[in-house]
C-alpha cells in the first residue's frame, strides 16, 4: 500500500464500498475473487477501479494490461499526473432464473395489523414505500457482474475444490490440480444454452452431454487458462465455449491446449458470441464466475456494455 500513496491523496482502507458513498477512485489488492467483490458495487458507478494483482489467479488484472504490482503502480502515477488512462470495459451479468423465497409482505403484516382502521391507513403509504425499496433491493442483488469467466461443469467444480485451498497453494497450481482431481470424479451432463428469438423467447442453440460450458467476457481464467480466447473486454459480447462430452483419457491428452486457446479448434468445442442467452441443464448445476460461486443452473446471462471503468497503463 505504502508506494501507492502519494502527497495529497488520503487512502482509506476498508473491506467494501457501500453505494452511493463511492470513493474517487477504489483500489483492489488482490486477486480475481477481490475484484469480483469490489466490481458488484462499482458496476455503473463513475468510480474508477484499480487492480493491483497481488492474488493467487490475476486473470482480470491481466486482461487490462496490468502483469504485476509495478504495471499497476505505474498506472496509477500516470492517472495521479492527469494522464488519460482510464477505459470504459464491458460486465457480464448473472441473473438465476429459480424463484426467491421472499419474507411475508408487509401488506399481510398489515392487515393483520389491530390497530384502528385510521391509524393503520396513516401508515399504509409508508408501508408501500418500505415493501417496494425492499423489493427492488432484492431484484437488483439477485444481478450478479463478473469481470472474467464464468461457467457450469468440470471448470466450476475445479473453482470449488481450489478455494478450499490455502492462497499460498492456489496460487501455485492449485487450479490446475484442482481441475485434474475433478475430473476423476466427473460426470458430464446434458446442458443447454438457447439464444433470444423475439421478445421473451429463447431457442435452443446447443443441447448436449457437456463437460463444461464457460462464458467470458475475458480470455482467461484459472491463472492463465485461455478458455474464451477470442473473448474482449469491450465488444457488447460474451464468448460461450460449449465443451461436449469427451473421454477423460482424451481430456488429458488436450488439456495443455486450453493454455494457449487452441481446444477451440476441436471437433468436441462448440464457440459462439451472444450478448445475451440461457444456461440450462439437466439437474442444477452450480455456476462459478470470476472463482466465486454465483448461482445454480438455470441462469440467464448478459452483457452490461460500457458498465465500469478501469485505470490501465498508458
Amino acid at each position: 500500500m505504502r508506494p501507492f500513496e502519494a502527497p495529497g491523496v488520503n487512502i482509506f482502507r476498508g473491506n467494501a464500498i457501500e453505494p452511493p458513498d463511492y470513493p474517487d477512485v477504489a483500489m483492489v489488492f488482490g486477486g480475481d475473487g477481490s475484484a469480483h467483490r469490489v466490481i458488484q458495487p462499482l458496476a455503473k458507478s463513475d468510480t474508477p477501479l484499480l487492480c493491483v494483482p497481488t492474488g493467487s489467479g490475476n486473470d482480470f488484472a491481466h486482461a487490462l494490461g496490468i502483469q504485476s504490482i509495478a504495471d499497476a503502480l505505474r498506472a496509477w502515477k500516470q492517472f495521479l499526473a492527469g494522464a488519460n488512462n482510464v477505459r470504459t470495459i464491458d460486465l457480464g451479468v448473472i441473473l438465476p432464473l429459480t424463484p426467491v423465497e421472499r419474507h411475508p409482505d408487509e401488506f399481510e403484516d398489515w392487515q393483520k395489523d389491530t390497530k384502528p382502521i385510521n391509524e393503520r391507513s396513516q401508515m399504509l403509504g409508508g408501508q408501500i414505500m418500505k415493501a417496494h425499496l425492499r423489493h427492488t433491493w432484492e431484484d437488483a442483488r439477485l444481478e450478479t457482474y463478473f469481470g472474467c469467466i464464468a461457467g457450469a461443469g468440470l471448470d466450476a467444480e475445479a473453482n470449488r475444490r481450489a478455494n478450499a485451498m490455502p492462497g499460498w497453494a492456489r496460487a501455485r497450481g492449485g487450479y490446475i490440480f484442482s481441475a485434474l482431481k475433478a475430473l476423476k470424479d466427473f460426470w458430464p451432463q446434458e446442458m443447454r444454452v438457447s439464444l433470444p428469438d423475439g421478445p421473451g423467447d429463447f431457442r435452443t442453440r446447443v443441447s448436449e452431454s457437456a463437460l463444461l460450458v464457460a462464458f467470458g467476457n475475458a480470455p482467461a481464467y484459472g491463472n492463465g487458462m485461455k478458455m474464451t480466447p477470442r473473448a474482449k473486454l469491450d465488444d457488447g459480447l460474451l464468448d460461450i465455449c460449449f465443451v461436449r462430452s469427451i473421454p477423460k483419457m482424451k481430456v488429458l491428452r488436450f488439456f495443455h491446449t486450453v493454455f494457449s486457446g487452441a481446444h477451440v479448434k476441436l471437433k468436441e468445442v462448440e464457440y459462439l458470441t451472444a450478448s445475451r442467452f440461457r444456461l440450462e441443464s439437466e439437474r442444477p448445476m452450480a455456476i462459478y464466475a470470476d472463482g466465486e460461486y454465483v448461482c445454480d443452473t438455470p441462469a440467464e446471462l448478459r452483457v452490461e456494455p460500457l458498465s465500469l471503468r478501469v485505470i490501465v497503463p498508458a
